[in-house]
């Protein structure tokens, strides 16, 4: 099944001309009226159509509801052209796959998934600039188009799509594969021969044309764009003063980089800042280097504790009681940011009184400052897509925590977010004994009260180093029973719904089954992960399945190395 973004057709076409089977059935022309057709009558019971999806809570009593006597072996006699064939026998004589490209599929998934549980998903996605663009110049099609969709309205119409889908793929558990429609076509050979092979691959036909269409110009399709473009996510003007900023730098052993973190908060553009810089007992010379930049500006205080706080929630807690500003930022000791970031922000909260806080992309950089990627790549391996993040917008907080942040962290480093400080207070302190995921429940239930800004350039840069890592790692066994701890908070409180808070479950699980055999072999491990194999076991029915493949996959990584085998057959995946 290929669902989401314009691209489908395409792809489609090519699986099409890669298999030389009859019972293939395809893009618009060629697929039966039925499909296309069960799909439309699902939205229009809901009281929606393509171009005006119905709500949620419309939708999932549909699809649990109506052509219920519509089953999978009606569809599959359809497809194949063949009313009197058993699906059986046509599977063992004709193995091969047959696709339906629709994009409501983002939206009807479900329905088919319960009809065809192994049924695998093509995501194509596309720049949304390039979406919004193609929907506002489309002919006038009867129930295809919106004869008066706006820049907004177009936009908002990509992102019901997106979310749709990241809802339908969590919620099933659909295995999918994401493609960019721009690496399918793209001028770079290589970039287009690698997409178009994964989709065959995955696809599991035979390979079509190698580097499957003719590449296209997207500089030249976004040039053609008749302006309205522009209304979307317009750059607010960056403020140079305006309310206090009260700054908490609360540092721990990072004296390598403190300098670069501390410039980058004095060379801010905007200069009404009260600047906090706090010590947790750091066994390094961290307090010389503090010490020597309160001596340099007198926008700066020290704090600095007389016994280690075991939290760096802690530190928050304390800075934020300190803080006199209207709006806090913790910059964490080592990382750094642009120096147009609190300027940027200050601007949107101070043009949004309805927002509790804005926020930035997030890069992140080695111990040297060099770039490694974009949080962009995390968004990419978490939902499949990344379209929600790139462009600047403005949504509900209860949104976000209900479509996305009951997955992820999806705000990925504090130093990147600017607070309004009463909504951070209201909103009461993270969890000083864990760990790692403080921030997560944090920010769930700061969203809970009002708007978030973001903005999609990366004006934070989070390092990565050593003792990040090794931070985390022995941490590892934590982290899961946090996480639990979180998703059952989000399910007293009503956060999300039952649906999304039970996929979220089923993801982690898998996440620890890939992670459980990383961790040094302690008894306090073991008892660790027994007691999580009790508890994931009660939301993922395929946990032993999934165990099995790790075990299978490092077996076979263990045999490789031994004896020489050059390639692995297994990998761990859900």
């Amino acid at each position: 099944m290929g669902m989401h973004g314009s691209g489908t057709t395409m792809v489609a076409k090519a699986l099409h001309d890669a298999v030389a089977s009859a019972d293939v059935a395809l893009d618009r022309q060629q697929e039966p009226e039925l499909a296309s057709g069960i799909n439309e009558a699902l939205l229009r019971h809901a009281g929606g159509s393509w171009w005006q999806p119905p709500s949620q809570d419309a939708l999932e009593a549909v699809l649990t509801g109506v052509l219920s006597e519509v089953r999978a072996s009606d569809i599959q006699r359809q497809v194949t052209g063949k009313p009197d064939a058993r699906p059986l026998r046509e599977r063992l004589l004709h193995p091969r796959p047959w696709v339906l490209e629709d994009p409501r599929l983002c939206l009807t998934l479900p329905w088919w998934r319960s009809r065809f549980p192994r049924a695998r998903v093509l995501w194509i996605q596309r720049d949304r600039d390039a979406i919004v663009e193609s929907l506002l110049h489309r002919p006038e099609v009867d129930d295809e188009a919106m004869n008066e969709l706006t820049a907004s309205t177009a936009h908002a119409l990509v992102e019901r799509y997106d979310e749709a889908a990241i809802r339908s793929v969590k919620v099933t558990g659909a295995p999918f594969l994401p493609v960019r429609y721009e690496a399918l076509t793209s001028v770079d050979e290589e970039e287009r021969r690698a997409a178009w092979t994964a989709v065959y691959e995955y696809a599991g036909v035979e390979r079509g044309k190698p580097d499957g269409f003719d590449p296209r110009d997207r500089a030249a399709e976004l040039a053609g764009g008749d302006g309205r473009k522009g209304e979307l996510g317009a750059s607010l003007p960056p403020a140079a003063d305006g309310p206090l900023v009260s700054v908490i730098v609360p540092n721990y052993n990072h004296a390598p980089y403190l300098d670069a973190r501390i410039r980058s908060i004095v060379d801010q553009t905007y200069k009404n800042v009260e600047i906090l810089l706090m010590d947790d007992c750091s066994p390094d010379n961290s307090r010389e280097v503090l010490k020597s930049w309160a001596a340099r500006d007198d926008r700066v205080t020290l704090l600095f504790n007389d016994a280690n706080s075991g939290s760096p929630f802690h530190q928050w807690q304390k800075g934020a009681r300190w803080a006199q500003g209207k709006y806090l930022w913790i910059a964490e000791s080592d990382d750094v940011a642009e120096l147009d970031m609190l300027a940027t922000h200050v601007a949107a909260l101070e043009s949004n009184e309805r927002a509790v806080l804005a926020y930035s992309q997030s890069e992140i950089i080695d111990e040297e400052g060099q770039p490694v990627s974009s949080w962009n790549e995390q968004y990419r391996v978490i939902f499949g897509s990344t379209v929600h993040w790139e462009s600047r917008f403005t949504a509900q907080g209860k949104d976000e925590v209900a479509n996305r942040i009951v997955f992820s962290n999806t705000i990925p480093n504090a130093s990147g977010v600017l607070f309004r400080k009463s909504a951070f207070d209201e909103a009461g302190v993270p969890e000083t004994t864990w760990k790692l995921n403080g921030d997560w429940l944090f920010y769930a239930r700061l969203l809970q009260l009002g708007e978030v800004e973001f903005f999609p350039e990366a004006r934070n840069k989070f390092r990565l180093h050593r003792q990040t890592q090794r931070m985390r790692s022995t941490k590892a066994m934590a982290t899961f029973f946090e996480v639990l701890a979180l998703l059952k908070i989000f399910e007293t409180e009503q956060w999300a719904d039952s649906k999304m808070v039970q996929a979220a479950r089923r993801e982690v699980s898998g996440w620890w089954a890939r992670s459980m055999f990383h961790a040094p072999p302690t008894t306090g491990n073991l008892k660790a992960n027994a007691k999580l194999y009790r508890e994931f076991a009660r939301y993922n029915p395929r946990i032993n399945r999934m165990i099995l493949r790790v075990l299978l996959s490092k077996a076979w990584r263990f045999a490789k190395r031994s004896v020489g085998i050059p390639s692995a057959p297994f990998s761990a995946g859900s």
